[in-house]
């Protein structure tokens, strides 16, 4: 595998980058008229998962809990549509995403196969495959998936994309890219299993899971997660090692092999290892701090009001 970028593309495109351009998908995916799509997307500018919360309050869903409830509200809502494309705009993951896009060039594994896991409307997907990497795009949502195809032929992409797991080799995959998805699950340990055997030796798991950010507007988030706060010997027990990451482990990077690599860079995740470990007794402390760290870009809602949302 080889590097083959002297700069790294773009972290937002279209349609993120054009408010028309985003405006329009969401209408053609939604249904929804012009007016209603721009005033959703300011109010989720303005208050990231505002539609959520408010969509799971009229739902009738008990917050922070596994259910067929929970199964049917993912089913059925379009909120996720909207908090996905604003949190995809948001600074912070636009510094995720270049993160690893660094990581990847630095170990020459921008050419890789690499799946992405649960990656909703598709716009990991598109940056990895705009690096080089031959992507394989798993998402279970058809809304979403037709949303994804759309993004890659306007982006110039291919990408495969896989609606469930069954076909999956052992070993088949370089990379497994998964953010922002294990907050969500019943038992991310037996997710984190079948991540590193879909893994080559030597492959890379990158993640981020916020399993502390239990607040009204994350309601999907699973309060019986929270122990995993900050937990690397899951990772551990999968054969998968902190090998790299940012503090806040937003995102971390576990290797797969029989130990820890001599190679790793994990000063700044043992750094940030017992704080987010915290977050498991004063996770209100830390929600509040998350909340302010992925907030949005304030022009994005300054340039709606002048378009006429409200």
């Amino acid at each position: 595998m080889t590097s083959v970028l002297a700069k790294l593309p773009p972290t937002i495109f279209p349609p993120l980058s054009s408010h028309e351009e985003l405006i329009a998908a969401l209408q053609d995916c939604t249904g929804e008229p012009r007016q209603t799509v721009m005033n959703k997307l300011l109010a989720e500018h303005e208050c990231g998962g505002v539609h959520v919360k408010r969509e799971a309050e009229e739902f009738g869903l008990t917050p922070y809990e596994w259910s067929d409830r929970l199964i049917e509200f993912y089913r059925t809502t379009k909120s996720f549509l909207y908090e996905s494309a604003v949190w995809n705009r948001s600074p912070l993951k636009q510094t995720i995403r270049a993160w690893i896009g660094g990581f990847l060039q630095r170990e020459k594994r921008l050419d890789a196969r690499i799946l992405l896991y649960g990656d909703g409307m598709g716009f990991d997907s598109t940056y990895c495959a705009l690096l080089g990497g031959r992507v394989t795009y798993f998402e279970p949502s058809e809304e979403c998936a037709a949303f994804a195809r759309k993004v890659f032929e306007q982006n110039g992409v291919t990408v495969t994309h896989i609606p469930d797991l069954k076909g999956l080799k052992d070993g088949e995959f370089d990379v497994v890219v998964c953010l922002d998805v294990l907050e969500h699950v019943p038992s991310p340990p037996d997710m984190i299993q079948s991540f590193s055997r879909w893994l080559a030796p030597g492959g890379f798991l990158i993640t981020h899971s916020p399993y502390f950010y239990l607040e009204p507007y994350h309601p999907t988030h699973l309060a019986s997660n929270r122990r995993y706060a900050g937990d690397d010997a899951m990772f551990k027990t999968a054969g998968l090692y902190p090998y790299d990451g940012r503090l806040f482990w937003d995102p971390i990077v576990l290797k797969k092999g029989t130990g820890p690599d001599p190679g790793r860079r994990t000063g700044q995740i043992a750094i940030g290892k017992p704080l987010l470990q915290s977050g498991r007794y004063i996770w209100p402390v830390h929600s509040q701090a998350a909340r302010i760290m992925s907030a949005s870009d304030s022009r994005w809602a300054r340039e709606l009001r002048a378009m006429g949302a409200s």
